[in-house]
C-alpha cells in the first residue's frame, strides 16, 4: 500500500443517466473531518471542467467520502480527482449509463475475489479494456475468512498475501481494515479508477454461510450474529461507492438499474433475506425464502412493470438445478466440493436456488405465465463457468423459460485447486463431460479458470464471453478466450458462438 492522503486511490459506482457515486477516503495524522476539493471534467488533464465541489471526509464513516455528482450527459465518459491536505489523487475515468435510444451496452461481469487465495489478474484484465460500460460485481468483494481455514477445508496456497487482520473479521474495525487491506491492491486500484462498478453481494461480506439470523460459520462466542451483519453493511458502505437504495434500511441492496430502454438489470440479494440453508426434506417447504417476502414482491413487479427490451437479474448464487439423482457417484465428490451439491453428494446444495426450490419454481413460472422471454440472469459464487437454461422441472422435458450465464471466480478457488490436480487436468474435463452428459440444462462448463465474463447486449441478443487468466498464484498479464455464447431476443435457448481469433478490443 502507497502511502500518503489518498494511498486508498478513487472509486466510482452506481452510474446512472445523469448521475454517478465518487468515492474516495482521506488518512491523515488528525481525525478530521478534512475538507476534500473535487471535481469531475471531460478530459483526462481535468481542464474542462463540468462541474466542481467540496465535501467532508467523515470520521464516523472511517474518513471515507462519498459525492453523488448529478447533471451529467447520458453515456458520456468522465474523468475525476479529489484534493486535500495539499495532496492530488488519482485522476480516474468513469462513465454514465445510456439513455433511451442506446442499440448496444457492453459491461463485465466478477465474483469471488479472495484476496490470499490469488493475485487479482483478472482485475488488471478488466482495467485495461476501453468496451466496458461498467463492471456488474456479483458479490464476494471480500472474503471475510481467516487466513487459515479450519481444519478439513481446502486451504489456499500460499502465496504471499495473508489477510489483514489474519483472524475471520466479525467486528466493524475488522471488516474495514479487510476492505482498506482490498483498496489498497494495485489490481483493484486499477479496476476503480478506470471503471463504474455497480454490484450486489454475497456472503463473504458477512461471513460464510450467511442468511438472515445467523451464518454456517458464526460461533456464538463471536457475539450476536446481527451486529456481526450491521458491521459488515456499515463497512460495505463506507469503503465503496455506492448508492443506498433505501437509506432509511441500510439492509436493503436489492434495485433495478436502467441501461435507457435496452435492458434493465435487476439485482437481488440472495442472502441476507433468506431463511437458513437446511437439507431436504424441509428445504421443500413452500413457505421457505431465499429472498424474503418484501424483495420477492419487488422483483416480481418490478419484471412485470419493466419495459426494457432486454431484462436481466444479477443473482448472487445458482438459480438453474446443479442436482439430479442420476449423476454418477464417481463426480459426486469434486461437484460437492465446488458447492453444487449438498453435504455428501446424495443431494441438492441447499446454498443455493436447489434449496428453495418452491420459490425458484414461483418466479419461473411467473417467467412463463407473464411470457417473459427476454429474461437472462447472470450468477456468480460457485467458482466456475457455465451456460444453463432454466427450467421449472428439467427432468421432465418443459421447454426452458430463461438462460442463466455463471461467472468463474476472480481468485477463488476451482475445482483443480480443490482437488489437488494441475488447471485443465484430464480429470476435470472429464467431470465437465459428464455433468453435461448428465445435466441436459447445462449447455456448456468449465471447472478450472480464474476470470471474468463480458456481456454483449443488443436488440438482437445477448451474448457472454468468459475470459481466463492463465494463473492467479503470480502477476500475470495472459488472458484467454474461453468460451461465448448468446441467447437471441425471444428464444430461451443458449447458443454457442465461434471464438474470435482477436484480443480484447475498444472503443
Amino acid at each position: 500500500m502507497t502511502a500518503g492522503v489518498f494511498r486508498h486511490s478513487v472509486a466510482s459506482g452506481d452510474p446512472l443517466q445523469d448521475r454517478v457515486m465518487l468515492w474516495t477516503r482521506v488518512t491523515a495524522d488528525t481525525d478530521g473531518p478534512h475538507d476534500v476539493a473535487w471535481s469531475v471534467a471531460r478530459d483526462e488533464g481535468l481542464r474542462d471542467v463540468v462541474c466542481t465541489g467540496t465535501a467532508a471526509s467523515d470520521p464516523e464513516a472511517d474518513h471515507t467520502v462519498h459525492v453523488d455528482v448529478d447533471g451529467l450527459e447520458p453515456a458520456t465518459t468522465y474523468y475525476y480527482g479529489f484534493e486535500a491536505l495539499g495532496e492530488s489523487s488519482p485522476v480516474a475515468r468513469t462513465r454514465t449509463l445510456p439513455e433511451r435510444g442506446a442499440e448496444r451496452v457492453r459491461f463485465a461481469v466478477a465474483s469471488c475475489a479472495s484476496y490470499n487465495a490469488g493475485w487479482f489478474n483478472a482485475y488488471a484484465r478488466i482495467a485495461e479494456r476501453r468496451d466496458l460500460a461498467f463492471l456488474l460485481h456479483l458479490g464476494d468483494y471480500i472474503y471475510e475468512t481467516p487466513n487459515v481455514l479450519p481444519p478439513g477445508a481446502p486451504q489456499p496456497p500460499d502465496i504471499g498475501r495473508p489477510f489483514d487482520p489474519l483472524h475471520e473479521c466479525v467486528t466493524l474495525d475488522d471488516y474495514r481494515r479487510r476492505y482498506a487491506q482490498y483498496r489498497g491492491d494495485p489490481d483493484v486500484q486499477a479496476l476503480h479508477l478506470t471503471h463504474p462498478v455497480i454490484a450486489t453481494l454475497d456472503d463473504h461480506e458477512f461471513a460464510d454461510g450467511t442468511w438472515r439470523d445467523g451464518s454456517s460459520w458464526h460461533r456464538p462466542e463471536q457475539g450476536p450474529f446481527a451486529d456481526r451483519k450491521a458491521a459488515g453493511f456499515r463497512a460495505r458502505w463506507e469503503w465503496q461507492p455506492y448508492r443506498m437504495p433505501d437509506p432509511l434500511d441500510p439492509t436493503r441492496v436489492f434495485r433495478s438499474v436502467p441501461l435507457g430502454d435496452l435492458a434493465e438489470i435487476f439485482l437481488v440479494d440472495t442472502r441476507t433475506r433468506r431463511d437458513e440453508p437446511i437439507a431436504p426434506p424441509e428445504m421443500n417447504d413452500p413457505a421457505r425464502t431465499q429472498l424474503g417476502t418484501e424483495q420477492r414482491e419487488w422483483l416480481l413487479g418490478a419484471l412485470d412493470a419493466s419495459t426494457a427490451h432486454w431484462r436481466l437479474v444479477g443473482n448472487g448464487s445458482v438459480m438453474g438445478h446443479t442436482w439430479s439423482e442420476h449423476l454418477p457417484e464417481s463426480i459426486r465428490p469434486a461437484l460437492r466440493a465446488l458447492g453444487l451439491l449438498g453435504e455428501g453428494g446424495s443431494g441438492p446444495d441447499p446454498d443455493q436456488w436447489d434449496g428453495y426450490p418452491v420459490e425458484r419454481a414461483t418466479l419461473l413460472q411467473h417467467l412463463r405465465e407473464h411470457d417473459m422471454t427476454n429474461v437472462v440472469v447472470l450468477s456468480g459464487d460457485v467458482h466456475v463457468g457455465i451456460v444453463i437454461e432454466l427450467h421449472e422441472d428439467p427432468v421432465a422435458g418443459d421447454d426452458p423459460v430463461a438462460v442463466e450465464f455463471v461467472a468463474s471466480s476472480l481468485t477463488s478457488m476451482n475445482i483443480d485447486d480443490k482437488m489437488g490436480w494441475p488447471r485443465r487436468d484430464e480429470r476435470s474435463l472429464a467431470l465437465e463431460r459428464t455433468a453435461i452428459d448428465t445435466l441436459p440444462h447445462w449447455k456448456w462448463c468449465e471447472f478450472d479458470s480464474n476470470g471474468y465474463v463480458v456481456i454483449d447486449v443488443d436488440r438482437e441478443r445477448v451474448q457472454a464471453e468468459w475470459w481466463f487468466v492463465d494463473t492467479v498464484l503470480a502477476p500475470s498479464t495472459h488472458e484467454d478466450l474461453g468460451a461465448r455464447w448468446l441467447v437471441e431476443h425471444g428464444s430461451q435457448q443458449a447458443i454457442e458462438v465461434s471464438r474470435p481469433e482477436s484480443a480484447p478490443g475498444s472503443v
